[in-house]
Parts: structure tokens; sequence; C-alpha cells
């Protein structure tokens, strides 16, 4: 069986070929979608994701969308996306459920989805790239139960709705043992989401229970209206211990200033960058993870000289 010679001409046709294969995904643009673009830590996400696509696909853009916590907004925006075209959706859902329709038209228009920071309820999701959301409440847990030397009430204050706050309670449920002296005494949401809400709930907790030892919060953006009530009601810095997650410069700060015990760090940036090499991967026919967990770290008064937060 003869065997037939490729020709030059063939041959650098299949190499073009191939090779255009390899870059077809690069350039074009990626969408991206998120609660609120001004908050520092989904800004920091944000930013992770520009520098990721950036480092891996320099012909591309990044289109970025800001719902301001609105779940109805945030799916015009996802179909505004789908109508511009975007190769991919990153989306960081504003709950677990709000987004799901908007994921199953990118999906049905050929755009793959990729969710950072808050996991999404849609098995139609490519990839998905969290914090530890359960090791950053053990974090916060941790710290709080170390120092109130397991002893005293404690209060909870978190927002609702999503699977990663529930995550974070459970992390510091579990870090208080079953003959534990602590007691978890009021459980309060913050229906909006904001430091000045957060902070009114931490002024009534203080008339309701004047001897709290100790508060968990999901959120920085709480301590911060927390640790401020605590402040304006006369409670000398240590004097109830605040955990929290993110790790916020305003963190950095209230750890500082004695009104914050410590934070649970989440990997921000990280995750952006993560996320649109998994995206860039994908888009080029390689494998990716179909979840990965990014770990966080504890922030307090000995070693916050030397963290970056954001």
């Amino acid at each position: 069986m003869k065997t037939r010679k490729l020709s030059l001409a063939a041959f650098m046709m299949a190499a073009a070929l191939f090779a255009g294969a390899a870059i077809a995904a690069q350039g074009g643009a990626y969408g991206v979608a998120v609660p609120n673009a001004t908050n520092s830590f989904y800004a920091t996400c944000v930013a992770g994701v520009v520098e990721g696509v950036k480092e891996v696909d320099p012909a591309a853009v990044c289109v970025v969308t800001d719902a301001q916590f609105d779940s109805a907004k945030q799916l015009d925006q996802i179909s505004d996306l789908i109508q511009q075209g975007v190769k991919a959706l990153i989306l960081i859902p504003i709950d677990a459920n709000s987004a799901r329709t908007g994921i199953q038209e990118a999906v049905a228009a050929g755009i793959p989805v990729f969710v950072i920071d808050t996991p999404a309820n849609s098995p139609e999701v490519t990839c998905t790239i969290t914090a530890n959301n359960y090791s950053a409440g053990e974090i916060a847990g941790r710290a709080l139960v170390r120092g109130l030397k397991d002893k005293g009430k404690i209060v909870t204050i978190t927002t609702t709705g999503s699977e990663a706050v529930n995550q974070r309670v459970a992390g510091l449920k579990d870090q208080i043992g079953p003959d534990s002296g602590i007691v978890i005494v009021m459980e309060e949401i913050v229906q909006n989401a904001t430091t000045d809400e957060a902070l009114t709930i931490m002024e009534n907790v203080l008339q309701s229970v004047p001897d709290v030892a100790g508060v968990f919060t999901t959120g920085d953006v709480f301590a911060i209206g927390i640790c401020a009530a605590l402040q304006a009601n006369g409670h000398a810095p240590g004097e109830v211990l605040v955990t929290s997650v993110d790790g916020t410069n305003n963190a950095v700060e209230l750890i500082k200033s004695g009104y914050l015990l410590a934070t649970a760090a989440q990997p921000a940036k990280r995750m952006g960058i993560d996320i649109a090499k998994a995206a860039f991967d994908h888009l080029n026919g390689r494998p990716v993870e179909k979840t990965v967990f990014l770990p966080c770290t504890e922030v307090n008064k000995d070693n916050v000289a030397t963290y970056v937060g954001f």
C-alpha cells in the first residue's frame, strides 16, 4: 500500500487550521455580571477577572454589569449580555436561585456560564469557584470561641438566602461544642445588606441583650455597623468581641482599632483570576473542574500589619 506525501501547501494549510482552532477562543468579549460593582469585595473579584482575561486572552474585553442587588435587574443584564454576543458569562449571582433562568438562557444561546463567590442552583453552570465558605465560618467562629474562652452570650448578624452565608453560619455553629458555655441568643437578619441596617440591629441587640459577649457576622460591611454601634454606646474596644468574613480594608482598620477581633479573608482577586482562566480553557476545549473551593485565612491583630486587603 502506497503512502501519499503531503504537499508543502497542504501541510501549511493543515497547520494553519490547527493553529486557528487553538486560538479560536481568543478575542471577543466576556460578560461579567455582579450584584454590586462598587462593593469592594465584588470590585476586587471583577479586577481579578479583568487581570485573568488580560493574561490568557489579551485580545478580549470584559463587559461588566452592576445589578445593585436587584435580582430582576441582574436577569435583564444577563439577557443584554447574551444579545451582545459575549462568548462566556462570568457571574456572581445575587443568591443561589435568582439567576437560574438567566443561566439557562445563556446556555441555550451557546454561551457557557462560570460562577464565582455564590454558587448557583443551576446544573448548567460549567465551573464554579468559591471561597470555602464553611471554612470561613470555622475560622471566624474559632476566633470568637477562643477569644470568649468558650463562654458567654453571642449573636449572629447575617444576610439571608445565600448558600455561602448558610455555610459560614454552619462553620460557626460547629465550633460551639455540646458542652460549651457559649449560647447563641439571637440570630438577626440584615434584609437589605447595608451597614446602616447592621448598625440599627446591633443597637437593638445591645438593648435586648445588655450582657452580650460576642457577635458573629458574615460580612465586613456589617462589621462596620456593628462596631460603630458598640463605640456609639460606650463600649470599649474588645469589650464585646466581633468576628467577620471577607478581609476588606475596612476590616483591617477595625482590627487595628481593637473593635474587630478577626476576619476570615476570602481570596476575592484569586477567584476572579482563576475563573477567567477556567473560561478560557473551556472555550479552547480543555477540561475544567466543575467546582473549586479556595482557602480563606484568618486576619487578626497578630498579622494585620502584613495583610493586604481590598
